[in-house]
């Protein structure tokens, strides 16, 4: 009997370490990154699609310089800076913070669901004060309704930046 009860509880604990190891995509929001250091950086590029998507490149410094680098269908070819405000970074970071990988991590789009083909890909970095970095990769054909909102909350940023007319579209 002591020997049964023994077993049943050494695979009760054998089976909580796994569960306990298994991965799972990792994110973390702003609030809950403990002691790492703050995010200091963001930058979002935009990748071609099978068409006149705009292509470019958005680097949102934490003091708000915004760097913009029109490079494929943009209303503005090349580089251009815009002097925001730390308001407008900390509004970008927190907008995106619910998506934010565990620094020094790299995941796709979580969940998904099913896809269409041809559109934009995103790709988001979050670098912090030790140069650490978090990279999302999106698909913004993704069709599931988390990956829907990311997508939402991407093309919004234009015009929370004020670079709406340098991207067009």
């Amino acid at each position: 009997m002591k020997r049964q009860t023994a077993c049943s509880l050494t695979t009760a604990i054998t089976i909580l370490l796994v569960a306990g190891c298994t991965q799972q995509p990792t994110r973390s929001s702003v609030e809950s990154t403990g002691s790492a250091s703050p995010v200091t950086d963001i930058r979002y590029q935009v990748g071609p699609c099978h068409g006149t998507c705009p292509v470019y490149s958005v680097d949102i410094g934490a003091d708000g310089t915004t760097r913009f680098s029109g490079e494929q269908f943009t209303a503005v070819d090349g580089e251009r800076v815009r002097a925001n405000d730390p308001e407008r970074f900390a509004l970008v970071r927190r907008q995106l913070s619910s998506w934010q990988p565990a620094m020094g991590t790299t995941i796709d789009t979580p969940d998904c669901g099913p896809r269409a083909t041809d559109l934009s890909h995103y790709t988001v970095t979050w670098t912090n004060r030790e140069g650490q970095q978090a990279v999302l990769n999106h698909d913004s054909g993704c069709r599931a309704e988390d990956a829907r909102q990311l997508t939402d909350s991407l093309r919004s940023l234009p015009q929370a930046l004020g670079i709406d007319s340098w991207v067009g579209h």
